[in-house]
């Protein structure tokens, strides 16, 4: 049985040959700093994974970046398709090869995504990037059309090279999406969302950051219909790189005007529904990760980081926050668990609370196509995510008691409403499972 691999294609950061989109607003001597430091970071993540072997596909020279352990081959001459089979010729299979443009990866992530064509049962794999590129790609075997006339950096070479794979017949299985790293505008926000890498250090130090919406690791919609006792404690434990939107749904006590005050960004949706509120921060948002969270105090902004660590990390697809059932309401528990045993039984998903604390990637939420803009909303998310065959990952998290009062689950009125629009979207999953 052939030895696994990770294949690491690299170019040596040498001034005026890597990283030249982030000029100008770096000089080329300090986007070969990034460059480095993005290179480092990723083989420090290789060299924690679990293949049996770790190869590097060098252009250039070999420096202190380089950890101990490491295969190192030159690159051959010719375009990148070329260069790219010849050094899958090299490694063999089973593999997973990347670049060095997205520094955020994790030895879990890379294990995860190795272990698909390694035994997983398909023969082929590929992780599209935000840009429209592929930032992994792994073969049970390497074929030599593999890369065969596929345009490379075109906003639609990631799903070319599917189209290829797809055309000689293998199996593909996809991985998750990640953000490369090419101009400032990208290294600011893999900065964001992989703080504490060598590539977040240089990036703060030579392009620094604001407290704008293009830095911020997280958008966290947060739904409002007279909040405005809670929303000060809730903006306060905001974690730092994650962007508060606050959603009026139609408040008459100043949440708005307090929300606006307090710093956070203030989108207005007059058509009254959970789901529409979520949506409409969801539409206004632009971080690669969005969060949902009630904005009653009775979660806390600060559990925050670790759900959405593995969205961040790319190791989960959507993580919802699970709250102890012993917090919750008699009649509330008793409908969480009868809607999780429906999921469980549909898509096979165990989650045992449905919900209000969550996270995802915001394309991907996008490409859902959630449609109910009331109670169901989040029930629809899950069971579409499960249907998709995503990654649904709970994590728990404490429950307070709330401020004000519930206008859903802390009524026995408005759970049964919310439990009438779960048992639609659960009627609709039934008819797109008959229709499949």
């Amino acid at each position: 049985m052939q030895r696994t691999h990770l294949l690491v294609m690299a170019k040596a950061p040498v001034p005026g040959r890597v990283k030249t989109r982030l000029t100008p607003e770096l000089t080329p001597a300090e986007a070969a700093e990034v460059a480095e430091a993005a290179l480092a970071d990723t083989l420090e993540a290789v060299a924690g994974c679990g293949a049996e072997r770790r190869i590097v596909a060098l252009d250039g020279e070999p420096g202190p970046w380089l950890p101990e352990g490491f295969e190192v081959v030159e690159q051959v001459g010719g375009t990148f398709n070329e260069r790219l089979a010849a050094a899958w010729a090299a490694a063999g299979g089973p593999g997973l090869q990347i670049g060095m443009d997205t520094p955020q990866v994790t030895p879990k992530l890379l294990d995860a995504c190795l272990a698909v064509v390694a035994g997983g049962g398909y023969e082929a794999a590929l992780g599209l990037a935000e840009d429209g590129g592929w930032w992994a790609l792994g073969m049970a075997e390497p074929h030599p059309d593999a890369f065969r006339d596929v345009p490379m950096s075109e906003s639609d070479t990631g799903l070319l090279q599917q189209k290829q794979l797809h055309a000689l017949g293998l199996t593909v299985a996809d991985l998750p999406l990640l953000r490369d790293l090419d101009d400032a505008e990208d290294a600011l926000a893999i900065a964001a969302l992989a703080p504490g890498t060598r590539t977040a250090r240089r990036v703060g130090a030579l392009l620094g950051g604001s407290d704008g919406a293009e830095t911020a690791a997280v958008d966290v919609v947060l739904p409002v219909l007279n909040e405005r006792e809670a929303l000060p404690w809730v903006l306060e434990r905001m974690p730092e790189g994650y962007r508060p939107i606050v959603v009026d749904n139609g408040s008459d006590d100043g949440s708005a005007a307090l929300a606006a005050e307090l710093g956070a960004e203030v989108v207005r949706e007059s058509r009254r529904g959970f789901g529409s509120a979520c949506y409409a921060g969801l539409a206004a948002s632009s971080a690669a990760v969005v969060a949902f969270m009630d904005c009653d105090a009775s979660l806390d902004p600060g559990d925050l980081p670790k759900v959405c660590a593995p969205v961040l990390g790319g190791e989960a697809d959507l993580v919802l926050g699970a709250r102890p059932p012993e917090a919750l309401a008699p009649h509330s528990r008793i409908a969480n668990r009868y809607l999780a045993g429906r999921v469980r039984r549909h898509c096979g998903v165990r989650a045992t609370d449905i919900g209000p604390m969550r996270a995802a990637r915001r394309e991907a939420l996008l490409g859902l196509g959630i449609t109910d803009r009331r109670s169901g909303w989040p029930l629809e998310m899950v069971l579409r995510a499960g249907d998709a065959g995503w990654r649904i990952a709970e994590l728990p998290v404490p429950y307070r008691p709330r401020v004000g009062r519930s206008k859903v689950t802390g009524t026995v009125g408005g759970t049964l409403r919310a439990v009438k629009d779960m048992r639609a979207q659960l009627a609709r999953a039934r008819r797109a499972a008959r229709e499949r």
